[in-house]
């Protein structure tokens, strides 16, 4: 149990209209009821609750005791009976701080109003209708916030710093959302009893147990170098031990170091002079610091991969990335040979920085970065990732029609597809199969180091590509890879109008078309895995909470891969 100060008394002078409602710590909450809400007896709670039926207008509010403030660490809780489900049926709230609520599915979600930005969690798991529920609501403003019903964490979130919490009231049953001049309001159907709001010590945090967990870190250094903060920023050597540290408090054993710096300076074409923040932000590091990460790693027993994007060989400056810069690099390979850039069916359009890999040249160019890599520093393995910086296809079946897939088509099953109507499914089959021949080639290449690749959590690549099969049971089976990443995907965010473009089969990024999480894990992914001894990690913001972890049970999960953050 966390430790806690005296707890403070939400009891005041009673006013007119204000009722008594016993309280979580004995002490009565005097409350104020509107519309038709009431306080009465129900069956399962000794003691008056407070009754609401869901109509407009109906909750109950008390007054926060003088010296509340807004505390950093506290904890809010009740027993809680929901009646009937309907999006945003909160029981606990703090006007423009923090609402506990159930949505339209019966899921516990808690939404957070911080300084910094507005912040969600939710739970996956509905409650059920007509029973008892307790239900508790941690938050720890530079720790971790934590959603508990029945003593189960449910959902968990790191927390950004102090909620804004401008109201002085506590609401019971009333939900408020007030974004852009406008109000939705929606009103609990169920009951609350012993409300209890308690104030933690400013310096709890919430501790780990994470001496069983082997999970995974992605580490972009280059975002670290120019965004990072303190020593996060990773440019020193005296910064690094407080990484290592960072890894053992998340039970990282495998460390993905992202080598994007190496292989701009090294295999690309800048279209940046020498003063851009970028290639300042490089020249600004101390010493061989992949080097010393990789030592200081190595001493406290966690692997490290050399981690590189396989679709993102940049692009000429007339592409402005995120709509407005000149896109700073691009490939030398893909400058000499922009023949091995996937095409449109025509012939007329190349997608900038995605290589086709039918070709043997694109493949060969791909495996020595890699080995380049292993060259020069001593990582474990190499980690291959799908996401990219590339602009977006306009449509999922834009690209995929180079020399090679579309003769290999046209001799398998007798149909040009640059021509004549085809198969969509077995095109997908094989653009799938190039991937395929590029783990091939590279687990022959790297001999004994370890090959961990990240994809979408599909059988589809999805945005910004198109729509090329992920054949995951193959990599598995044949052994090319050692362990897999699940959830990777490409932001929708890098450039203007790149969301919910038409004709993908299925899309994490815009969840469209994809299965339940468990579904995958256990039926899917999971046995694939485990058939093949293929480690599998799950990429995921929250390892804190009991619903997180446990999705550990699933065949083949080794652990999950945890952000670094800036």
């Amino acid at each position: 149990m966390l430790a806690l100060l005296p707890m403070l008394s939400l009891s005041l002078a009673l006013s007119a209209q204000a009722q008594p409602l016993p309280g979580g710590d004995g002490t009565p909450l005097d409350v104020t009821l509107e519309g038709s809400a009431r306080i009465g007896p129900a069956e399962g709670v000794e003691g008056a609750v407070l009754l609401l039926d869901g109509e407009p207008g109906s909750y109950a509010r008390a007054p926060l005791p003088d010296d509340w403030g807004n505390p950093s660490c506290f904890r809010v809780e009740a027993k809680v009976r929901l009646d009937s489900r309907r999006g945003g049926a909160v029981c606990l709230a703090r006007p423009d701080g923090f609402w506990v609520y159930f949505n339209g599915e019966g899921k516990p979600w808690v939404v957070l109003d911080c300084e910094k930005r507005r912040l969600v969690m939710a739970g996956a798991e509905p409650v059920p209708l007509g029973q008892w529920l307790d239900v508790v609501f941690e938050y720890r403003a530079e720790d971790i916030s934590l959603l508990y019903v029945n003593g189960r964490s449910v959902a968990a979130l790191p927390a950004v710093g102090p909620l804004k919490a401008t109201s002085d009231e506590l609401w019971l049953g009333r939900y408020r959302y007030i974004e852009k001049d406008k109000e939705d309001n929606s009103y609990f159907h169920g009951a609350v009893a012993l409300p209890r709001l308690t104030r933690l010590p400013d310096d709890d945090r919430f501790s780990l147990d994470a001496a069983a967990m082997s999970n995974a870190m992605n580490l972009s250094w280059g975002d670290a170098i120019v965004v990072g903060k303190g020593w996060r920023q990773l440019n020193q050597k005296a910064h690094v031990p407080l990484l290592v540290e960072e890894c053992r408090r998340q039970g990282v054993k495998k460390l993905f170091l992202r080598t994007d710096d190496e292989f701009i300076l090294r295999f690309c074409k800048h279209n940046m002079d020498e003063n851009h923040w970028y290639l300042r932000a490089i020249a600004a590091v101390e010493g061989d610091l992949k080097a010393e990460i990789i030592d200081r790693c190595h001493e406290a027993g966690i692997e490290v991969y050399a981690y590189q994007s396989i679709f993102d060989g940049g692009s000429p400056p007339e592409v402005l990335y995120g709509g407005s810069a000149p896109f700073p690099w691009q490939a030398q390979f893909i400058v000499d040979n922009p023949q091995y850039l996937t095409q449109n069916r025509d012939g007329t359009k190349r997608q900038w920085g995605v290589l086709c890999y039918a070709y043997p040249e694109a493949r060969r160019f791909m495996v020595d970065i890699f080995s380049h890599y292993l060259s020069k520093w001593d990582f474990d393995g190499v980690y291959v990732c799908t996401r990219t910086h590339s602009y977006p296809a306009t449509f999922a079946d834009e690209f995929g029609y180079n020399d090679p897939i579309a003769e290999e088509y046209k001799h398998r099953f007798g149909t040009d597809i640059r021509t004549e109507d085809f198969d969509r499914d077995k095109w997908y089959d094989l653009q799938g199969e190039t991937l395929t021949q590029l783990l091939r080639d590279l687990r022959g290449a790297l001999g004994d180091k370890q090959v961990y690749l990240a994809i979408p959590r599909s059988d589809h690549i999805g945005p910004p590509y198109g729509n090329m099969r992920l054949d995951y049971p193959t990599w598995c089976e044949e052994n090319l890879i050692d362990g897999l990443v699940l959830g990777v995907t490409s932001g929708g965010w890098h450039y203007p109008n790149t969301t919910n473009l038409p004709g993908y089969v299925v899309s994490e990024q815009d969840n469209v078309n994809m299965r339940p999480l468990e579904e995958d894990l256990r039926d899917h992914f999971g046995p694939a895995c485990a058939a093949g001894g293929v480690e599998l990690y799950l990429q995921r913001s929250s390892i804190y909470s009991d619903a997180d972890r446990d999705l550990l049970k699933h065949p083949g999960m080794k652990g999950f891969m945890v952000g670094f953050g800036y």
